[in-house]
């Protein structure tokens, strides 16, 4: 009897290591090398861009800060100067306008992070056309990478847009968002609502009118 409790008290001494060992096991920081990490992925995905796989459709478009701002000059662009895209946009989709900066969008969009980590949606769940209401805001109150994105989108396409941190919330985060995080976005533009009153658009027709006018009087 003195030799099997003797037996027990070992065994127990052992189940309690064990345990204590896998407590102690440490766990993957998902954050690991995060700059270095975020780096690399937008390069990976600059390189896709530069050879798109067999069927696929993909894009980039330059900071549109960079466009503003370097008109007339050479300037040399970088991996992080620019927003990727993986055009999603259903063959039969029927496309409307692009916005202007000063237009406002109705959007439905989902972001998460280069380790699946989900940090901001419209919706939740499986994206339903009959059932998610979008959200809307102006086009150009938003991060720069969404800007550059939005510039170049027209009414119904669906993109997944990949955008550097030096577009998105930079060195310092946003929130939950750590800084140095690339930002991938599932993105679908439902609507553009023009503002009230004369925008670029009425202003240039009424500029073209004027010259036809005067071509005519002549």
């Amino acid at each position: 009897m003195k030799t099997y409790c003797v037996r027990l008290w070992i065994l127990g001494m052992v189940m309690c290591v064990f345990a204590s060992c896998s407590d102690d096991t440490p766990t993957a920081d998902p954050y690991a090398d995060w700059e270095a990490r975020n780096v690399a992925y937008i390069d990976s995905i600059a390189d896709v861009v530069a050879n798109p796989p067999a069927g696929e459709i993909w894009y980039r478009y330059a900071n549109y800060k960079i466009q503003n701002d370097g008109m007339g000059t050479d300037l040399t662009l970088t991996n992080s100067d620019y927003v990727y895209v993986k055009d999603l946009t259903e063959a039969d989709a029927e496309l409307g306008e692009t916005p202007f900066a000063t237009d406002t969008v109705a959007v439905h969009y989902r972001g998460w992070l280069i380790n699946g980590e989900v940090f901001d949606q419209s919706y939740s769940g499986d994206w339903n056309a009959e059932v998610h209401v979008p959200v809307s805001f102006a086009a150009s109150e938003v991060i720069t990478g969404w800007t550059t994105a939005l510039l170049h989108m027209q009414e119904g396409e669906h993109w997944e847009v990949y955008i550097p941190y030096q577009m998105g919330y930079g060195t310092s985060g946003n929130g939950t968002i750590r800084g140095y995080s690339t930002l991938i976005f599932d993105l679908r533009l439902e609507e553009v609502i023009h503002p009230k009153g004369p925008d670029d658009r009425s202003r240039k027709a009424i500029s073209l009118a004027t010259e036809n006018q005067v071509s005519v009087d002549e």
